[in-house]
């Protein structure tokens, strides 16, 4: 929604309140692909710094307008996309989303795309102090132990083709990724320990490219063979701090199928209850980026 249509702000009105309204949009929407400050909008259009931040604030309420998480910009939402479809909004409210999820969690958020065998992080938000950044382009392959919160979800069959990439494995293990598969179904999320064992294979993923090869797979059974893979309910006890990893949850699409995934990674001691908080506050940012996309598209 391009339009070179002046921003009329002078004209005699029955409600001045809703031309200041329209008068922001017809400046965003001048450009839907550029972002501005909140400085600049009010001195274009001559309003004042609290009036516009209120529309602003409103206007964001509702996904017409996106206000960046980085630069704290504004500019053209996913609900004006849904009817113009200016390039982007949807991504740009996802991320905003993003942002606000690592303020709250303290931590690093990726958001990651299924590609054939492997999660690949498409957006990332956010920095955990204690855990090296990982950057778009990062690659989780979809072999055990990883990906549990995709593979949660899927066929029975596909759930084997994912133990069977490991490589022979203890019928232990076997056995503990079955429960750990239907404690994450049922508890929406899977967590991830930090051990010396995990942190070191992390590191090395960073280096690799995530291709599903003897590197990889050699790497995951070294988690397999060396940790204890994520929690189930009664191994979380009151009273006690848990060294996390991250967190993971599904995002589903329309269909019910899981697409994408979302992780915060966080890499501290955590209290048994406030991991269930923080996998509340997961889950619901997922579903929020389940709605979005669903409404307004991936542009």
């Amino acid at each position: 929604m391009t339009t070179n249509a002046p921003v009329r702000t002078d004209r005699r009105s029955s409600s001045p309140p809703t031309d200041r309204v329209v008068a922001i949009m017809q400046l965003l929407g001048r450009n839907p692909l550029r972002s501005y400050s909140l400085a600049e909008i009010e001195r274009t259009l001559e309003i004042s710094r609290a009036t516009a931040h209120a529309i602003l604030s409103a206007l964001v309420g509702h996904d017409w307008v996106v206000r960046d998480y980085d630069s704290g910009h504004y500019s053209c939402g996913p609900a004006i996309a849904a009817l113009a479809r200016p390039a982007g909004a949807t991504t740009r409210r996802i991320r905003a989303r993003l942002g606000e999820l690592a303020d709250t969690v303290h931590g690093q958020v990726l958001l990651f795309e299924a590609r054939d065998e492997a999660l690949v992080a498409i957006e990332t938000v956010g920095s955990a102090p204690d855990s090296p950044p990982a950057a778009a382009g990062f690659t989780v392959p979809l072999v055990a132990p990883f990906g549990r919160e995709f593979i949660a979800f899927a066929p029975p069959d596909e759930q084997q083709a994912w133990l069977d990439r490991v490589g022979p494995t203890s019928h232990a293990f076997s056995a503990r990724m079955k429960e750990v598969l239907a404690q994450v179904r049922t508890r929406g999320y899977a967590i991830e320990r930090r051990t010396r064992e995990f942190n070191r294979v992390f590191a090395a993923m960073h280096a690799l490219s995530g291709e599903i090869d003897a590197i990889t797979a050699r790497l995951a059974a070294a988690v397999a063979d060396l940790t204890v893979v994520d929690f189930l309910d009664d191994e979380l006890t009151d009273g006690r701090d848990y060294t996390i990893a991250s967190l993971s949850a599904p995002i589903f699409t329309h269909g019910g199928a899981v697409a994408k995934t979302l992780s915060a990674v966080l890499v501290r001691p955590v209290p048994a209850d406030a991991v269930a908080a923080l996998g509340a506050e997961l889950r619901r940012a997922a579903t929020d980026i389940e709605y979005m996309i669903a409404t307004y598209g991936e542009a």
